[in-house]
């Protein structure tokens, strides 16, 4: 089932802030979260902080502060790092600690490559699949609600709205194996697409979801892939670590 609006808020949080460890500055609070799992909402819990610039990347994450903020205990949240980690969104370096990962802009085009790869399977094997517009039903849904997060104050929402939609491209190949490998890239994804709303451009607009499943609708593969390419193929003309390193040198607010 796709996920709506609402799931998005709950899986984002609340739209805060606070500064990293030995700024100084008091945490200011998370939302405590609610019993579905513990770890995987915490763990969503810090993704959707990094897509709001909570945590930069190579931030430290320091497990007794993320669990004060959540208003959990620290068990689900060392489970929820551990689940980060491999999945390629921490790292967990001797002496350091755990933190987010770092960000590149030859590693974010090395991530788009292999993004890129998988969804033009995805648009290839979905198109093969029986049936006729029906089958994008829920790609048309993800795409709703991915234009009504853009209007939403916080950047989480559309963050997590375009994992989404990318999500159901996947999903609506019918092949499990596909779609496995695309969920264990999202929360990597969900950290630059975070960055890349701060950059000019920001995220893909909503027209080029519309493009994509005008294409998908007519059976149209090589436009749909073409929409890819130029949908995916914006983030490698982005200045990540640029970014990045500004973001460090601004002063606390």
């Amino acid at each position: 089932m796709s996920v709506t609006v609402r799931d998005l808020r709950a899986r984002a949080g609340a739209p805060v802030g606070f500064m990293r460890a030995g700024s100084g500055v008091e945490l200011r609070r998370l939302l405590p979260v609610q019993p579905r799992t513990m770890v995987e909402q915490a763990a969503e819990a810090i993704v959707a902080g990094a897509a709001r610039g909570i945590f930069l990347p190579d931030d430290r994450l320091v497990e007794a502060e993320i669990a004060r903020d959540l208003g959990i205990s620290r068990v689900p949240v060392r489970e929820a790092l551990r689940l980060l980690e491999s999945q390629g969104i921490v790292v967990s370096t001797p002496y350091k600690g755990m933190r987010l990962m770092r960000i590149s802009n030859r590693g974010v085009a090395a991530l788009m490559r292999v993004r890129l790869s998988l969804e033009t399977l995805a648009v290839r094997e979905a198109l093969a699949q029986p049936g006729g517009r029906e089958r994008f039903d829920r790609l048309r849904v993800a795409a709703a609600a991915f234009a009504y997060a853009l209007e939403a104050s916080d950047p989480a929402l559309p963050v997590l709205a375009e994992v989404e939609f990318h999500a159901e491209l996947c999903r609506v190949s019918g092949n499990p194996s596909l779609l496995a490998l695309w969920q264990g890239l999202a929360r990597q994804l969900a950290v630059v697409w975070g960055l890349a709303l701060r950059l000019q451009g920001g995220l893909p607009q909503n027209e080029e979801h519309e493009a994509l499943l005008e294409a998908l609708d007519a059976g149209d593969e090589a436009g749909a892939i073409a929409t890819l390419v130029e949908h995916i193929g914006r983030y490698a003309r982005l200045d990540f670590e640029t970014l990045v390193a500004e973001r460090r040198r601004a002063p606390a607010m």
